[in-house]
């Protein structure tokens, strides 16, 4: 209970949007080993960590992109960045894999959705 307390904690943080953002860094952040962490984020969030993060980034670009509506023109790269991503071609892959669309057919998408 006390690692996913730890984990809401985490996240309200945004630790997700570093980059560098792994399971050994988070479990260091957090205080506790890796296994245990990854059980806590497979039991609770039925996903693996890697899942767990990408889709936090994701959320954090959904977000971002219903709050500064200019950001829809925004370079992709820019908006892989700010979402956390090491690389444009992981937030390519990582919104192909959730969505089906790539990242420009998602932005224009987003914006026909929020119209």
């Amino acid at each position: 209970m006390r690692i996913l307390k730890a984990l809401v904690d985490w996240e309200s943080q945004k630790f997700f949007l570093n980059p560098a953002c792994s399971i050994t860094s988070t479990s260091k952040e957090i205080g506790c080993n890796t296994k245990y962490l990854s059980f806590v984020v497979n039991k609770n969030k039925n996903m693996d960590f890697p899942n767990y993060v990408n889709n936090l980034r994701l959320e954090y670009l959904n977000q971002y992109l219903r709050e500064v509506e200019e950001a829809r023109n925004f370079k992709l790269t820019y908006l892989a960045a700010i979402s956390g991503f090491s690389s444009y071609g992981k937030f390519a892959k990582c919104i192909k894999d959730r969505t089906g669309y790539s990242p420009t057919q998602f932005i224009v998408f987003f914006d026909h959705k929020t119209a």
